[in-house]
């Protein structure tokens, strides 16, 4: 969230918020409201006067839309819990009477979470705090990418490290319009520790050839090693490495 929100108490009560509400939204403002803004903070262990500044900064988004208060401290409540939580555990502690409704009626929950999570409010809120935190983080990224050029176009450390470097800038440079955006809500944890697993074993290929190129070996005799994808199931893939003089 943005670094300007400094999370002090914002002493919210009807004048202030009916004078803080976007021009050309109507919405009643009554002391079961307040109350509702008053109790964030219990309602979902998180500090009260961060979940104050929330719930101000994205105010302006109720313009031209017919969501309610109670609806917009729902949604405020639940995109901020579900940043250090599941959906699922999120929805549970912002609407519990109907995950416990749901529960000892035998229900699918996932499919209620679903569709709240897609809502046009929660997608909004969603939006606002990504953009948020790249703001925030603007610096270290730009000291990141930096780094990432130096990478690229140092001779010193091996041709796949450049070229991890390189792929990395075009990732972060290219484009909006050019990125196909891909979500993917609630991974598994399978895909987590098969993404974590590749990721490990570029890192390792990448020690292992600047270990070489330290010992004298030539960049091209290190540069000699196939990726091999190979499958443990139908559904894994994981990468494994072979030097060709194995095969000789």
């Amino acid at each position: 969230m943005s670094e300007y929100m400094d999370a002090t108490k914002q002493n919210i009560d009807k004048e202030k918020l009916r004078r803080l509400l976007p021009k050309g939204t109507s919405h009643k403002v009554t002391n079961e409201i307040i109350n509702l803004i008053n109790s964030m903070g219990e309602s979902t262990g998180i500090m009260q006067e961060y979940m104050e500044e929330s719930f101000l900064h994205y105010l302006p988004m109720l313009r031209g839309t017919k969501v309610s208060l109670e609806k917009y401290i729902n949604a405020i409540k639940y995109c901020n819990l579900k940043r250090s939580m599941t959906n699922i555990q999120a929805w549970e502690i912002v609407f519990p009477e109907k995950y416990d409704r749901l529960r000892r009626e035998g229900k699918s929950i996932d499919n209620h979470v679903a569709m709240y999570n897609a809502t046009e409010i929660v997608t909004k809120i969603d939006a606002q705090m990504l953009l948020d935190v790249k703001i925030q983080y603007a610096p270290a990224l730009h000291m990141a990418i930096n780094k990432e050029i130096e990478l690229m176009q140092d001779d010193d450390v091996s041709p796949y490290i450049q070229h991890l470097a390189s792929k990395t800038i075009i990732e972060t440079l290219m484009p909006l319009e050019e990125q196909k955006v891909d979500i993917t809500i609630g991974r598994s944890d399978e895909d987590k520790a098969a993404q974590s697993k590749m990721f490990s074993k570029m890192v390792e290929i990448a020690e292992n050839q600047q270990k070489l190129i330290e010992q004298g070996v030539s960049i091209e005799e290190v540069q000699r090693l196939n990726l091999v994808i190979e499958a443990e199931s139908e559904d894994d893939d994981y990468i494994d490495v072979e030097d060709d003089e194995d095969d000789a």
